[in-house]
């Protein structure tokens, strides 16, 4: 039994392999070649679901059968944006295209292990390591924080879950000895804050969506501040619109494909087409001025939007070309002393390429 009077963060190691890497030990499961550590990782959490369907029949009240589907594993992760790879990267390292459909069908090991509550870092070798096997990208989350550090959400989803005890280990991180720091803090500062928000007039989009540009972002031309091309630019030592925090989701909503004489999936594909939302959060000076009329002079309130984020620390997020707005909200401002703050509401179909100077598939926009 063990000695562990509880799990805390520093006894807890997350790490990625491709799908279908060779094995040793009792089953496949085991120690898998070419892990990656996952760095900066702020939490975890693992769900584990048994489907059950119950059979019943004529002439007795009590259940006939309670059968056992596929167990479903989901497991949640966050990470600060730190220049290290991003945990989406990870979990497709051997993806041909960076696309959101071109990373679509990727599938990773993961495994996580947990260490004695008595070390001061995850290494050597663990208590217990749960390693899961098969395992899709199904949720993202990027979010560009005003306050604290940037982050990263990723789930993962699978059919396959296996703990290990002592002596059988899914992977060995040799990272955590007390001094990894991020790997962006010599290039930007360390972990991404609000000033590694790239703004400025560095890039431009074609309607294709291709990035042309060394440096900067792009944002809707709706927004009070930005100009016709996108860009946030400065002026008397602030810029022209007060971006807060900025978040960028999307569900995946896998779906599983069966095959008689199979009991697991032979696939689980996403479902297209798959909402790419934005939302954009803006200290307003002026209001909202969007106009919504019922009968609008050319036939539209709205128009298409460009949407791109560079951030300093190695990150980049294409949102492309087609982005409309679904929403837009106004509040605060109240008697208690409160900014009015105005959030924007964009979203588009598909369109949501990542990439990062550390991806170990190595690819770019």
């Amino acid at each position: 039994m063990s000695n562990n009077a509880r799990i805390f963060y520093a006894i807890q190691a997350l790490g990625f392999a491709e799908h279908e890497v060779t094995g040793s030990g009792a089953t496949s499961l085991f120690e898998p070649s070419g892990f990656r550590t996952a760095h900066g990782v702020q939490s975890v959490g693992l769900n584990t679901t048994f489907n059950l369907e119950q059979v019943f029949e004529l002439g007795q009240l009590e259940l006939y059968e309670n059968i056992e589907g596929i167990p479903d594993i989901e497991l949640t992760a966050q990470k600060v944006l730190d220049g290290y790879p991003l945990l989406y990267h990870l979990a497709t390292p051997a993806a041909t295209s960076a696309t959101l459909v071109g990373r679509s069908n990727e599938r990773c090991f993961a495994a996580l292990n947990i260490y004695p509550d008595t070390f001061d870092n995850a290494s050597g070798t663990p208590l217990q390591s749960v390693g899961m096997s098969g395992m899709y990208v199904s949720a993202l989350t990027y979010t560009l924080n005003v306050e604290g550090s940037s982050t990263e959400d990723v789930t993962i989803v699978g059919n396959n879950k296996e703990w290990v005890a002592s002596g059988l280990t899914h992977f060995a991180p040799s990272v955590f000895d007390g001094s990894d720091e991020p790997l962006s803090l010599a290039a930007s500062g360390g972990v991404a804050q609000r000033e590694n928000i790239l703004m400025g007039s560095g890039v431009t989009m074609n309607g294709a969506g291709v990035i042309t540009g060394t440096s900067g972002s792009l944002w809707p031309t709706e927004i009070d501040g930005i100009d016709a091309n996108g860009w946030n630019l400065e002026s008397a030592g602030s810029y022209s619109a007060h971006l807060q925090t900025v978040t960028i989701a999307s569900d995946l909503g896998r779906e599983e494909l069966f095959e008689l004489g199979r009991r697991g999936p032979y696939h689980r594909f996403v479902s297209f087409p798959t909402e790419v939302t934005c939302s954009i959060d803006t200290t307003s000076s002026e209001g909202d001025l969007i106009d919504a009329l019922a009968d609008p002079v050319g036939g539209s309130n709205i128009t298409d939007q460009k949407i791109f984020v560079w951030v300093e620390e190695g990150t980049r997020i294409n949102l492309g070309a087609k982005n409309k707005l679904a929403s837009v909200t106004y509040g605060g401002g109240d008697a208690g002393g409160g900014n009015v703050v105005v959030t924007f509401n964009y979203s588009n179909f598909n369109s949501l390429t990542v990439i990062h100077t550390q991806d170990p598939a190595g690819l770019t926009l």
